[in-house]
């Protein structure tokens, strides 16, 4: 099976880069882990055997990424507030007026310091399966748990979002 890097990198590089931001709550480290996901990809292209979806592979290498850098860190939460705006995502809202846009901005940038606060445990399933749409059957590929730990871990990241969301409301 031969794949182009350029190929994969093409079709993964926002969904990657919006995973690891998801995750960090950091644009420049954001930035870094990218650059190390897909020079990791550049080198294991060629070890890629197609067991899984290249998406799949492409996403394990940067959850694995991620994990070595909160190891190396000794985070078990990054601190609130990192959070930065997207410029890429304000092409969504366009249409809106600009205090719509605003607070469209305001609540995602909200949404971004609560996802931050949770535990990389329950942050990590939370990111992969309601933003980036995974199926708890890739989550289990790409991280390594089990179907029930992460169910758990979806069903107590809703509680805790829900919590703290509506005492920001």
């Amino acid at each position: 099976m031969i794949i182009s890097f350029d190929d994969v990198l093409n079709e993964n590089r926002d969904r990657v880069f919006n995973l690891l931001f998801r995750l960090t709550g950091d644009y420049h480290t954001s930035e870094d882990l990218f650059q190390e996901t897909f020079l990791k990809v550049f080198r294991g292209l060629h070890s890629f055997n197609g067991d899984s979806r290249v998406s799949t592979w492409v996403y394990t290498i940067a959850f694995n990424v991620f994990r070595d850098h909160v190891r190396k860190r000794k985070w078990g939460l990054l601190p609130s507030g990192r959070a930065q705006n997207n410029n890429q995502d304000a092409d969504i809202y366009k249409n809106f007026s600009p205090e719509n846009d605003f607070l469209r901005k305001e609540e995602r940038t909200l949404f971004q310091q609560i996802l931050n606060e949770l535990k990389t445990t329950l942050r990590v399933p939370t990111v992969l399966y309601y933003i980036d749409g995974f199926s708890i059957r890739d989550i289990m590929e790409v991280t390594g748990r089990t179907q029930t730990d992460i169910r758990v871990s979806l069903h107590r990241a809703r509680k805790i979002l829900k919590k703290k969301w509506e005492a920001f409301q």
